[in-house]
């Protein structure tokens, strides 16, 4: 066949190789205006009180090319360099500094920041910072690295066994004192016959998994004060996990007859808070909390079995299943709040549980004698009824009694006896349900319904009303 080269052919044929050339060097081409510059999604990365050595959560930072042509980042880098605590992972890659980076126009990149903080000899929180650098069509822009360190004595484990936990021994031969956090990993173990000593203003921050055990015979004693409270809590503080629940274990107080007692107190954000074995003093003296808040547990606020208990000023929030759960032994609360929102998931358990056994995993353990006595608390939450009554053994003594308490209950309350002057399936009116704050809202049916028992202050130091106090933990100078 004859080829044809004829202009009208040839013309059209130029016309399209010269438009894909055009759009194809249009495409590749990088603008060098100088008034183009990087959008940040922030202008600052900011990271919660990290622990020295530890490390800390991925934060991200997104770049954007929000200009109408395709750029070249010259240069990213960490303005520490190498000795920076933090470090950096551009586009997938780990490094402190990449060149030539081009990004297209309505374009994006990601970069993942961590940061590291060595020990010093402050025991205070310091500051660490730094900033990452970006250089554009020569004009540099910043963005800011800030966290807060904070060194710590770590209990870490040292034993290792096949078929438990890894743990270590607590030496408690000192107080632990609040100049430094604790920071437990694994299993915390007080062992029998030592006592462990916290003194107010201490805080307890547990790993993931992490467990405070006190064997059998030995004891806690918790010494807090109304304006420095002993904290024990999740190590994790960025805003995901800061209020997450389940995030270490709890503490458990196993068989024995120490003296243990908790004064002024937050435990958050644990499995199960307090979990007491069968703990009765030979002299009598019983397991003493007081002026403790309970909070966002996954399962459960206090459990105990076949225990003497003493509480008064005690406040327990939103735990996915019972907020106190009793199995034998004799318990009294005075002033006590539960307030019961959970909404993490669906919550099948009443909020009070109080049943005369329990169960040792092969056997069900009946107790002989089986007493539960509240005095002004409110017990309150998001299901129809948050009480009920497990009788075991019918043979057995079983008492309880609710004097001057806020109820949420389907019992039949009729019996002055058990039930003296309660408000039943009445709203307390708590001032938030949703963060929780379980202190009253100034129309609360709880305010001055409570009777004189000779608690002077409440949870928070606050001088109780001594004639007509309110139901619960908090009284509020309404």
């Amino acid at each position: 066949m004859k080829f044809i080269s004829h202009p009208l052919f040839v013309l059209p044929v130029f016309i399209i190789f010269g438009l894909v050339s055009f759009y194809s060097c249009t495409k590749d081409e990088l603008s060098t205006d100088p008034s183009y510059q990087l959008t940040f999604s922030n202008d600052s990365i900011i990271f919660d009180t990290v622990f020295t050595t530890i490390g800390s959560v991925t934060q991200e930072l997104r770049i954007y090319n929000k200009n109408n042509e395709k750029i070249k980042i010259s240069s990213i880098r960490l303005a520490g360099a190498e000795e920076s605590a933090y470090s950096l992972n551009i586009n997938g890659h780990n490094t402190w500094i990449k060149n030539n980076v081009e990004l297209e126009k309505e374009d994006s990149l990601y970069i993942f920041v961590r940061v590291r903080i060595n020990p010093n000899d402050k025991n205070s929180p310091f500051l660490v910072s730094d900033s990452i650098e970006f250089l554009t069509n020569g004009n540099y822009q910043y963005v800011k690295l800030i966290a807060y360190g904070q060194n710590a004595y770590y209990h870490t484990p040292k034993y290792f066994p096949a078929d438990e936990p890894a743990y270590s021994i607590i030496d408690c031969s000192h107080p632990w004192t609040n100049d430094k956090p604790h920071l437990i990993y694994g299993w915390a173990i007080v062992d029998s016959a030592s006592t462990l000593v916290i003194e107010a203003g201490t805080r307890v921050y547990f790993h993931y998994g992490a467990r405070l055990l006190v064997k059998n015979g030995g004891n806690l004693q918790v010494n807090g004060e109304a304006e420095n409270k002993v904290i024990f809590r999740n190590d994790r503080l960025d805003p995901f996990y800061k209020d997450l629940s389940g995030q270490w274990e709890g503490i458990y107080i196993a068989d024995g007859n120490g003296e243990n007692f908790i004064h002024h107190a937050e435990i958050l954000n644990a499995t199960t808070g307090i979990r007491i074995g069968q703990n009765k003093s030979s002299e009598g003296t019983p397991f003493v909390i007081t002026d403790t808040r309970i909070g966002n547990m996954k399962i459960g606020g206090l459990w105990a079995n076949d225990c003497q208990l003493y509480s008064v000023n005690c406040a327990i929030e939103n735990c996915g299943s019972y907020a106190i759960q009793l199995e034998g032994g004799t318990y009294e609360f005075i002033h006590l709040s539960i307030g019961n929102f959970w909404s993490s998931s669906i919550r099948t358990s009443p909020s009070l549980l109080l049943s005369d056994y329990y169960l040792d995993g092969e056997n069900q353990i009946n107790i002989e004698a089986t007493s539960f006595k509240f005095t002004n608390c409110i017990i309150y939450g998001n299901q129809y009824d948050e009480i009920y009554l497990d009788k075991g053994n019918q043979n057995s003594e079983y008492s309880y009694s609710f004097d001057h308490c806020l109820l949420k209950t389907t019992l039949n309350t009729a019996d002055e006896n058990i039930f003296s002057s309660c408000l039943i399936n009445i709203d307390p009116l708590f001032k938030d349900i949703e963060k929780p704050q379980l202190e009253l809202d100034s129309l609360s049916p709880a305010l001055h319904s409570g009777k004189a028992v000779g608690v002077m202050q409440d949870i928070l130091g606050r001088q109780r009303n001594m004639q007509y106090p309110a139901l619960g933990a908090y009284e509020p100078n309404y």
